[in-house]
Parts: structure tokens; sequence; C-alpha cells
């Protein structure tokens, strides 16, 4: 799988420290680096049991008392899930895979910086060294590897199983696609920060409107789609998720419709006839990034969530994508009827 990451060497050690019964992990300065870090101060004993589907597995965890989370050994629990674990000595990372599995993400020693959704995430708590083995928060497990994770007392229990893990379905207008060597997504219902990105691999399946598998580059903007994917989002803007699956629900009458997104810089109801003129990006070839659009009583005008909304809610400065007519006038800017307005 293609990685690029920043390679970052990073040397632990472990100290014993006789205050309240605790003792704290060092994290020596990174090369190049002149602030040193803060020492983690954990509990002084090892005594959190972690059970994976019901079964004790090797190691136990601890609480990490500054971050408030119990740390529970890597290795032993990650196998115990069926992940395969990776280890590189250089940069102290592991990467974890699991056979028939779209997870796939990327640890590293002392970096509170986890892989989900080909984004990183922070978990409050960096992977720890402790005698050789790794430690991880206890809800790198459930944010990251998709497991049931409870806390009960002394007890950590993980249950696996990808059936159970949390899915929803989002329909909407393909904005772009990206699809270079490092990154696969679709955006959908906006552009810029707006919307959603839909990130894809080769384990998420795409079909086409009849129902006939397709890939990546047979999508294309303006085709309307009904995508499958992870209730986990990045809290980016927009956010990103994983797509399981991507089905085409039309892709032919968009074709002969122009797409404008951008903010409403004039509002004009002379003569009785609303016009909004939108100026930002155009998402097709043919589209103007500055458009004005007359409209009509049969004029679709939602919100992007799906609400109806009406033309009193049109103000200016508002963002929005403006779907019409590839007839237009031969006026700067042209002048078209708009088929749909969406509110971003």
């Amino acid at each position: 799988m293609n990685k690029q990451w920043k390679k970052q060497a990073v040397t632990l050690m472990v100290a014993a420290m006789a205050v309240s019964g605790s003792a704290a992990v060092y994290a020596a300065p990174q090369a190049g680096g002149s602030q040193e870090q803060k020492p983690v101060v954990i509990s002084a004993a090892m005594d959190y049991g972690v059970l994976v589907n019901g079964k004790d597995v090797t190691g136990a965890g601890f609480m990490n008392t500054d971050a408030k989370l119990v740390m529970i050994p890597l290795r032993s629990v990650s196998e115990a899930l069926g992940f395969e674990l990776d280890w590189n000595q250089e940069d102290r990372s592991a990467e974890l895979t699991k056979p028939g599995s779209p997870i796939w993400t990327l640890v590293q020693t002392g970096k509170d910086q986890y892989a989900v959704n080909k984004m990183y995430k922070s978990l409050g708590a960096a992977p720890v060294n402790v005698k050789g083995t790794l430690y991880v928060p206890s809800n790198f497990f459930s944010e990251v590897l998709r497991a049931s994770v409870a806390v009960d007392g002394m007890k950590v229990s993980i249950t696996s199983g990808e059936d159970d893990v949390k899915k929803e379905t989002t329909s909407g207008k393909i904005t772009e696609v990206i699809h270079n060597e490092n990154r696969k997504a679709v955006h959908i219902n906006g552009t810029g920060t707006e919307g959603i990105i839909l990130n894809v691999d080769e384990s998420t399946i795409i079909r086409d409107a009849e129902g006939k598998n397709i890939e990546l580059k047979d999508l294309a903007k303006e085709m309307e789609i009904e995508a499958v994917h992870s209730m986990a989002m990045t809290m980016s803007l927009p956010p990103q998720t994983y797509a399981y699956e991507i089905s085409v629900k039309s892709d032919k009458e968009e074709k002969e419709q122009l797409a404008t997104a951008g903010a409403i810089t004039d509002i004009n109801a002379e003569g009785g006839n609303l016009r909004v003129t939108i100026k930002g990006q155009g998402l097709t070839e043919q589209s103007p990034s500055e458009v004005i659009l007359s409209l009509t009583p049969e004029t679709i005008i939602e919100h992007k969530d799906g609400k109806a909304m009406k033309a009193s809610d049109l103000t200016a400065d508002a963002e929005i994508i403006g779907y019409y007519s590839p007839v237009m006038t031969k006026s700067l800017p042209p002048i078209g009827h708009a088929i749909k307005i969406v509110l971003q």
C-alpha cells in the first residue's frame, strides 16, 4: 500500500519514580527539536485486564493519568482481532492491515495522530513504548479498528465484528472525483469546505445505474449517487469518511444540466421574475463561474440535506449550487433557467 508519511525517529525510556505511587514515561526530544517533551504519567501497575471476544489476551493495560485513558498493548489485541502488524524499527511505527478488510492504519510511537479514513485523527494520547511493548489508548480499537470497546472497572472488553460497524446512506451529486496516485475520493453535495468527501479504495464497491460493477474512473461530475459509508467522520471541513459502496442512481439526465457553485452576489425580483446571480466555480467544463439564473414555480429549492426551501430563503452571500439548462444567453454573465437550487 502506498504510504507517504514523514519519518521521525523517536526514542523512549521508562524511568521509575516514587511519587505518589506512580511512574512516568519520558519521551526523548525529537532529532533536531528544541523543546523537551513532557513526561507521560501513568499508574504504577499494569492492572487493567484485556478481553478480546471474551478471551484474555497477553499483556495488561494501565491508566494514563494525564490523558485519563486506559492504554492497552497494540500487538496482542490487534492480532486477536485478526489484524496483521508490520513493525518498522526505523521510524518506530506499526502498520496494521486485515485480510479482506478495507481497514488500514499506521501508528507511530510518540505521535497522537492515527490514520482514519485516509486522514489523521487525534485520540487524546500518543502510542507509548513500555519495556518493548507498544501501548495505544483503548479508544483506538473503536475509533480506528471499528471494534466495540467497553471499560468496566479494571477490565477492558473488546468485541470484533465489522458487521456491527455503524453505517449510514447518503445521496447526492458528485462535484469532484479525486483519482491520482496518492488519493482516491469522491466529493459530493458541495465544493471547497462544503459537502462530504467519500474516501475509496480497492475494497469499495462501485456500481452503475444498471447495477454493474464499475471503477472510480467511470464516475463523473453531476452524477447522482447513493453511498453507504461509515458514520465515523473526520472533524475537517469538509468532513471525510470511508465509502463501502457507491451506486450511481442517474448518469443521463444530469449530463444535460450545467451547475455552478458559489455565493449569491445579487437578487433581483424586478418585473415579477426572480433572478439570482451566482459567482464561484463551474462544476462542469461548460459551466461558467458566474451565471444569472431565472427562477420559476417549477424550480426546486432545497437544503443540502434534502429539506425543501422557499425562494424567500435565498439571501445575499448565501452559498448555493445552481443547476440549470445548457440553453443560455450569450451575455456576460450568461442568463439561464434554474432547474434546482441547493443551499449549502
